[in-house]
């Protein structure tokens, strides 16, 4: 499978793809009545109301396409000795699942991730369980300062409303991963995009985080293609 840019577009130079294979998903979790991404970037999603800002969609857009790949959070992870934290297991689940479909409600690479659906599927992979929306997830971490932030940590948006209803997975260098919108796949954005800067209202992290694991999936798994 392609990792793709966040317009959905395959990298070009150094385009690197991933070994897809099924990973261990540990107990299900029950889907909640709402779903985890509401709001919809550039177009409505199931369950939305009202027509989409105009603007907001365009900066919405702007940000997706200023994410600037490629960028590979795995360079600085530990994937070939067996072990690493629970934190860099999440962050490997979460880059095996580029270029996956949105979609609202989904919580599996079958079917498609909304963007608490995603976050859930990969700490879920870490033996780390999280509420199913992004607002009880907000709930469930610990807050952290933006400059405490670190790879495998959540951050979390209010792009439409008072509470937050966007999350996604810190990776490093400014970036996160998360499923964006209906028609996008999961992606890599930008953290200091002006519209991400604006619509983030803090980070999280979860007390496991540090803990160590078997690691799930080997270097191996990960291949460059020139």
């Amino acid at each position: 499978m392609s990792v793709k840019s966040a317009d959905g577009s395959g990298l070009a130079a150094g385009q690197w793809r991933l070994g897809r294979s099924l990973l261990p998903g540990g107990m299900a979790v029950a889907m909640a009545l709402l779903g985890g991404c509401a709001t919809p970037m550039g177009g409505g999603t199931a369950g939305s109301t009202g027509n989409p800002d105009p603007a907001a969609s365009r900066s919405a857009q702007t940000a997706v396409a200023d994410a600037n790949l490629p960028f590979n959070p795995l360079e600085t992870i530990d994937t070939r000795s067996g072990m690493h934290t629970r934190s860099e297991e999440v962050v490997v689940q979460a880059v095996a699942q580029l270029g996956t479909p949105y979609r609202w409600g989904g919580e599996s690479a079958e079917s498609g991730f909304d963007c608490s659906g995603l976050t859930q599927h990969a700490f879920l992979a870490a033996d780390i369980e999280l509420p199913r929306t992004s607002y009880e997830q907000y709930r469930a971490t610990d807050r952290i300062e933006r400059e405490e932030l670190r790879p495998g940590d959540l951050v979390f948006f209010r792009l439409e409303g008072k509470r937050v209803d966007h999350v996604g997975i810190y990776v490093g260098d400014n970036r996160f991963i998360h499923a964006p919108s209906r028609g996008k796949d999961v992606s890599f954005a930008r953290l200091d995009n002006a519209y991400w800067s604006r619509t983030y209202i803090g980070a999280g992290r979860i007390a496991e985080a540090d803990q160590l694991q078997l690691a799930s999936q080997r270097m191996e798994d990960f291949t460059t293609e020139q």
